[in-house]
């Protein structure tokens, strides 16, 4: 009987907080990219202020995908893409080493999957610091306290 309370705190302790517990993604920042240009697909939420890491499971994201372009070579610059379930858009533009802001943000929210809901809160928000290398982004929105960690398509 003991060994299976043992056992069974073991098993709790491995495996009940496992994508709880916020386990920063460590996004390596290559000053030599200065332009956010390309298409990225969401893989994780850093929440910072509950000190989780959302990763993309069957309930939050219905089996579908965040997939945003940006495109500086536009005037002015855009982003584009597909929220899961609704299109994305808006404009943005360097503000300063590694900002952005983001402006003129739209997509509906109609029928979509707190995937979707989470890059809202996230890009709809002005100012944005990002970590950028040749195959990840991350965007920080610290007003809110959340990370959205993507990776190139």
């Amino acid at each position: 009987m003991m060994n299976r309370l043992i056992a069974c705190g073991l098993l709790v302790l491995l495996f009940g907080c496992q994508d709880d517990d916020l386990d920063s993604i460590n996004v390596s920042d290559d000053p030599s990219i200065t332009s956010l240009n390309g298409t990225w697909k969401v893989i994780a939420y850093e929440d910072l202020e509950q000190g989780k890491l959302i990763t993309k499971t069957e309930e939050n994201s219905w089996g579908m995908d965040v997939i945003v372009t940006f495109d500086d070579t536009t005037d002015p610059p855009n982003v584009s893409g597909r929220n899961t379930t609704n299109s994305i858009g808006g404009t943005f533009e360097c503000t300063g080493q590694r900002l952005i802001q983001t402006s003129n943000i739209f997509s509906t929210y109609v029928g979509q999957p707190k995937w979707a809901d989470k890059f809202g809160e996230v890009i709809s928000k002005s100012e944005l610091q990002f970590t950028i290398n040749s195959s990840q982004l991350k965007l920080s929105n610290t007003t809110e306290q959340l990370n959205v960690v993507l990776e190139k398509e």
